[in-house]
């Protein structure tokens, strides 16, 4: 089979229609309204996309996209493509066009001066993303923490055949959580926000503090977490911060499900809060009747330490990071990435 690989024209109806059919084709999915969030709101920049066209047909069959995202290291700042929505219809897969697409996805992002491509491949597409030379950064991490322990005593019970009635010891081993924790004395004042607006002036200074540091983040200021959480059009997400008097040192961007309490994003001006951050938001979530928290990182070892002095239990995901570099530049960002404190959280990854 023959295809012609394509840049995705993103004012022509034609390849609008053929990428929102590709998502409802072959994503898992792809609620209502995320093509306009993603591919035209995105502060960083319009969305990347490259289209497969059978020679034969001229039908589209596939695409690859690469989100735009800014990216600070050391007070500087550096543009970045983050590759999504990979897709390619069935009938294509097993002798198709996926490895030419991300490919010319690849150029198209030296061509627009990228300074680097980020990769987070689901098992599928893990062996296309190698090929194309992308250097391992990271293993993905699952980090949980519980709040309330029957369901989970009641799904170890199960497994090993205990019966579930025993599980009614679960209220005493959770006041014993209760009171260990409270007798942790923490810094900060912490406070569940309705908006953003109730510290419209803070957000800028708090990513200014956090773009001097030494450690490589995804760029977190207003207009960033504004678009990808305020304003993200099919999740309900929330804020909870930390306050030192009237400062803002950290937050974290949360959504609930089923007694689940799922962290997509935290930023902080300085490590010494990422425990108190987290401890404090333990406890409230456990005042509001939830089960568990789950964070979802790719991180260095210096990041998986301070979520595990907060309480979490770390453990492993078949998801991991690669990078690739732009050619044209000087800077490896491999060797970057090797050494240092560094994290990108599932907000980051999965929009």
């Amino acid at each position: 089979m023959v295809f012609r690989i394509i840049l995705a024209d993103q004012d022509n109806p034609e390849h609008e229609q053929a990428i929102l059919r590709l998502w409802n084709d072959n994503l898992r999915f792809v609620a209502e309204g995320r093509y306009e969030w993603v591919y035209r709101k995105n502060p960083a920049g319009d969305t990347l996309t490259c289209l497969a066209v059978h020679e034969e047909t001229n039908e589209i069959v596939g695409m690859a996209s690469a989100m735009r995202r800014n990216f600070s290291c050391e007070g500087e700042s550096f543009s970045a493509g983050v590759a999504i929505d990979f897709a390619i219809d069935a009938n294509y897969r097993v002798f198709g066009p996926a490895l030419s697409l991300q490919r010319n996805l690849v150029d198209q992002a030296w061509k627009q001066d990228l300074d680097f491509m980020l990769g987070f491949p689901n098992l599928a597409a893990q062996g296309v993303i190698k090929r194309l030379g992308y250097q391992k950064i990271g293993e993905g991490i699952r980090f949980s923490r519980v709040i309330r322990s029957r369901k989970k005593l009641e799904q170890l019970f199960s497994r090993r055949h205990i019966p579930k009635w025993a599980a009614a010891v679960a209220p005493v081993l959770d006041a014993g959580l209760y009171f260990r924790e409270k007798m942790v004395s923490l810094p900060g004042k912490p406070l569940l926000l309705s908006s953003m607006e109730e510290f419209h002036d803070q957000w800028a200074k708090l990513w200014q503090v956090n773009s001097l540091q030494d450690r490589f983040q995804g760029v977190h200021g207003e207009d960033y977490v504004r678009w990808r959480y305020a304003d993200c059009p099919y999740r309900d997400y929330r804020l909870f911060c930390l306050l030192d008097e009237d400062r803002l040192v950290a937050f974290l961007v949360f959504s609930l499900g089923d007694g689940i309490v799922l962290v997509d994003d935290f930023r902080f001006s300085h490590e010494c809060w990422v425990e108190p951050l987290f401890r404090h938001f333990w406890r409230r979530m456990r005042t509001m009747g939830h089960m568990v928290i789950n964070v979802g990182l790719v991180s260095s070892d210096g990041m998986t330490d301070h979520m595990k002095q907060a309480g979490f239990i770390a453990r492993p995901s078949p998801r991991w990071g690669g990078i690739l570099s732009n050619p044209y530049k000087k800077r490896d960002w491999g060797s970057i990435f090797s050494g240092g404190d560094w994290y990108i959280t599932d907000g980051e990854i999965d929009l």
